[in-house]
C-alpha cells in the first residue's frame, strides 16, 4: 500500500498563467440537495467554489436558491425537477458531482440515473452519499463511458460491496470494486482513508476525530471537483484533493475539539497558494 505524501500537493496545483480567464478551470456542475438537507449542496459548492472551479452550477430544489445565491453567489443554480435543463447541464458541464444532501426519492433515483446515462467520455462523475446509497439499493449498473469516481464512507461501501466493515480489506475491496465497474476509482472514507483504483492502492497518513462531523464527505467532494476540474482527471490530483482536505482538517483540530466543514473550506485558497509556490 503505498503512501500519499504532500508532494503530490507540489506536483497538482500549479501557478495560475497570468492569461487565465474562468473557463480555463473547470465547469462544475453539483447535483446535489433536498428539502430535508439543504446545508449539502452548500458545503460542496462552496468547496469547489474555494478550491478553484472556474464555473460551478448547483442543480438543486428551488426553495434552496436563495440560501444557496446568499451563501455562495459564485455559483448558479437550476432546477434538477427540469429534465431538459438537467440533461443540457450534465451534457455541458466537465466534472459532475452528485448525492450530497440529495435523499432517496423517486426524484433522486431518477437524478442518479440520468446522470450515469448522460455522461460520456472525457467528463468525470463523481459519485456520493445518497446517489451511492440509491446505487446500492435500486441496483443500478454502474454504467458510463466517463471517468467513475466513488467516495462512500465504510457503511455505504458496505452497503454497495456487501462487505462487512472488518471484512473491508485491500483484497476484497479490489474484488468488488472490479465487478461494480473495473475502470472505476474508489475513495473509502476511514481513519487513513484510501484510494483504490485497478491494482493499486494509495493511503493518506492525516486526518482526525475531530472531522467526525455532519458534511465532511460532502465537503471533500467539491474539493474533489474543483481539483479535477482545474488539474485533469488523474490519481496524483485525486491523491491531492483527498490530502488537502485532512490536512487543514490536521491543522484546524490542533486548536478545536471539533473541525468544521465550513473552516475547512475556508482555509482552501490560503493553502492552495501555498502549494503552488513550492516546486
Amino acid at each position: 500500500m503505498e503512501k500519499i505524501n504532500k508532494n503530490v500537493l507540489n506536483q497538482v496545483i500549479a501557478q495560475r498563467d497570468p492569461q487565465s480567464y474562468k473557463g480555463n478551470y473547470g465547469k462544475i456542475l453539483i447535483i446535489a440537495g433536498s428539502t430535508q438537507f439543504g446545508g449539502a449542496s452548500i458545503l460542496c459548492s462552496s468547496a469547489a467554489v474555494n478550491s478553484g472551479a472556474g464555473l460551478v452550477t448547483v442543480a438543486t430544489t428551488p426553495e434552496k436558491f436563495t440560501a444557496i445565491n446568499v451563501r455562495i453567489p459564485e455559483a448558479m443554480t437550476i432546477d434538477y425537477h427540469q429534465k431538459r435543463d438537467l440533461a443540457q447541464a450534465i451534457q455541458n458541464n466537465e466534472v459532475i458531482a452528485i448525492g450530497p444532501g440529495l435523499g432517496t426519492s423517486s426524484i433522486a433515483k431518477g437524478l442518479v440515473k440520468a446522470a450515469l446515462r448522460l455522461t460520456t467520455t472525457h467528463q468525470t462523475l463523481i459519485l456520493d452519499a445518497s446517489a451511492l446509497t440509491l446505487i446500492a439499493q435500486e441496483k443500478i449498473p454502474l454504467d458510463t463511458k466517463a471517468n467513475i469516481v466513488m467516495t462512500p464512507h465504510q457503511g455505504e461501501w458496505q452497503r454497495l460491496s456487501h462487505l462487512p466493515i472488518n471484512e473491508q480489506i485491500p483484497e476484497n475491496n479490489f474484488k468488488q470494486l472490479q465487478g461494480l465497474n473495473s475502470q472505476a476509482v474508489l475513495i473509502l472514507k476511514k481513519h487513513l482513508s484510501e484510494i483504490y483504483y485497478q491494482d493499486q492502492v494509495f493511503q493518506i497518513q492525516a486526518g482526525n476525530p475531530g472531522m467526525a462531523t455532519g458534511g465532511m464527505g460532502d465537503t471533500l467532494t467539491g474539493i474533489m471537483a474543483g481539483f479535477i476540474g482545474q488539474f485533469g482527471y488523474s490519481l496524483e490530483t485525486i491523491s491531492a484533493a483527498l490530502l488537502i482536505h485532512s490536512l487543514i482538517a490536521d491543522k484546524l483540530y490542533k486548536d478545536n475539539y471539533v473541525v468544521l466543514p465550513s473552516k475547512i473550506i475556508s482555509k482552501l485558497p490560503k493553502y492552495m497558494k501555498k502549494f503552488s509556490q513550492i516546486k
